[in-house]
């Protein structure tokens, strides 16, 4: 009998991504802060189901080079081409997997510290989702923790209504037969005029910035089936396992929440489940990264100031000096936070926006006659709840200036030549248009600065060349 999922898969190619709220680094500290003493990534072994061609997994495992990596996809182009880039980079310490999920089988014993799953429980059958979940409760290590994202209910159901509507005029072909075109005639139907209109307007748009090629794979996949946040835990119970926060401090209380509302649900801090799907019926969440670990897994309750002042801590954006202090504009750029208190202020002065370093390192560099005792480290993971700043499991040191022959390195190049994204050391995706995708496939380290200039000149009169590299510099992308 066909498999309309597998089908799906080893006819077309999946968008090759990196998924920044996937690394182990930030979830690592996530985990720590729920009480799970998890292994420093650099010294761990990892998981990722799901892998496609690899272009999630293959730029931890160039970071962490004494880790062990293995993926697993049930695509035979997909994994054919995560084992020749991992050849052609050099990497020894990842393999890849071609298997069903229901049936894969680890070494005897085998044992993970990290298990990532991203796009995987919403978009299979049933006994899939089954196999996920007993595959995390059984291959987990007693510390280790599982990433596993899902879409959400009650967010994603104006979504899943959207994929039936579209499917049905799909087959009318009286608006045009392709979802793109269909997602375009609805957005422009639906107007402006109320508060509904605009929100379904706004939820259209964004299927459409997907792109037809993630599309298929995401909103009209064969398989979606979006759950509540108390169904996925649940599950995830049932299965032996454990559910302790989100990838993404922030998302514990995402920003979208009204500034009162912490006040207002005080009343649930005892029943954080209940607490978190609450938040979702008042965010209207449609999507979550949420990490589990083994029922039987020790938890060790808060993190220790010290404990915190080893994580490494950076800005997500420069600090803006006002006149009564200074004041920083979080992540999802809707809460301006004014911080007068001296001791706020030179901690968010100290802070760099593209070096993360351990929290104790900028205490050191704030001034003297400021103590931060036992108040700065709640500070800081406050403001690392309000996406304020970004927190860590180690530092990202480089060079940010400009080298003299820029080299993006082999993982990067190979990525570039391909037309792919390129991942900075944060994990996070760099697309680049193809006149740009041209100049950074040709630096291998042989080509200096000027020549690039000069190679650039080929391809159009309006590419600073110069700029361009400085903001890959600042990103990490020729270093690690």
């Amino acid at each position: 009998m066909s498999d309309p999922v597998l089908d799906l898969y080893q006819s077309r190619v999946y968008q090759a991504m990196s998924h920044p709220s996937t690394d182990p680094a930030v979830t690592a500290v996530a985990a720590r802060l729920a009480g799970l003493d998890v292994p420093a990534p650099s010294a761990a072994r990892f998981l990722e189901i799901g892998c496609a061609a690899g272009h999630n997994l293959l730029p931890l495992a160039v970071r962490w080079p004494e880790s062990h990596f293995v993926g697993i996809d049930f695509s035979t182009s997909a994994i054919a081409e995560a084992r020749e880039t991992a050849r052609l980079a050099g990497l020894s310490n990842v393999s890849f997997v071609e298997t069903d999920l229901r049936t894969y089988e680890p070494g005897d014993g085998e044992l993970f510290d990290f298990i990532i799953a991203h796009g995987v429980y919403s978009w299979v059958p049933a006994d899939v989702r089954q196999s996920l979940l007993d595959l995390c409760a059984a291959r987990l290590s007693p510390r280790g923790v599982a990433l596993i994202s899902y879409n959400t209910l009650p967010g994603w159901s104006l979504r899943k209504t959207l994929g039936g509507l579209t499917s049905q005029l799909s087959a009318t072909q009286s608006v045009g037969g392709d979802p793109e075109e269909i997602l375009a005639f609805l957005a422009t139907a639906a107007g402006n005029h109320t508060p509904y209109a605009r929100h379904l307007t706004t939820v259209l748009h964004e299927m459409l910035g997907k792109g037809g090629a993630l599309l298929s794979f995401d909103d009209f996949g064969p398989v979606n089936e979006p759950c509540t946040f108390s169904d996925f835990t649940d599950h995830a119970g049932r299965s032996g396992l454990r559910y302790l926060g989100e990838s993404q401090l922030v998302e514990d209380f995402p920003p979208s929440l009204a500034p009162e509302a912490a006040e207002i649900l005080k009343p649930l801090a005892g029943n954080p489940l209940v607490m978190q799907q609450t938040i979702d019926v008042l965010t209207n969440r449609t999507f979550r990264r949420s990490l589990l670990c083994r029922a039987d897994a020790s938890l060790s309750g808060q993190v220790t100031a010290a404990g915190v002042l080893d994580f490494s801590v950076r800005s997500p954006h420069a600090l803006e000096r006002t006149a009564g202090g200074a004041r920083l504009l979080n992540q999802a750029g809707k809460e301006l936070a004014r911080f007068e208190d001296p001791l706020a202020v030179a901690f968010f002065s100290a802070l760099s926006a593209t070096q993360s370093v351990p929290v104790g390192e900028v205490i050191g560099q704030m001034p003297d006659l400021l103590d931060p005792g036992r108040r700065l480290p709640r500070m800081v993971v406050d403001a690392a709840r309000r996406g304020l700043v970004l927190l860590r499991d180690e530092p990202v040191r480089f060079d940010p200036s400009i080298p003299a022959f820029p080299n993006l390195g082999p993982l990067r190049l190979i990525s570039a030549r391909k037309g792919q994204p390129i991942v900075d050391l944060y994990h996070a995706p760099c697309q680049l248009d193809d006149r740009w995708q041209r100049i950074a496939a040709a630096m291998d380290g042989s080509r200096s600065v000027a020549d690039l200039v000069v190679l650039a000149k080929t391809m159009g009169p309006n590419l600073d060349v110069q700029t361009w590299l400085g903001q890959l510099a600042a990103r990490g992308m020729f270093a690690g």
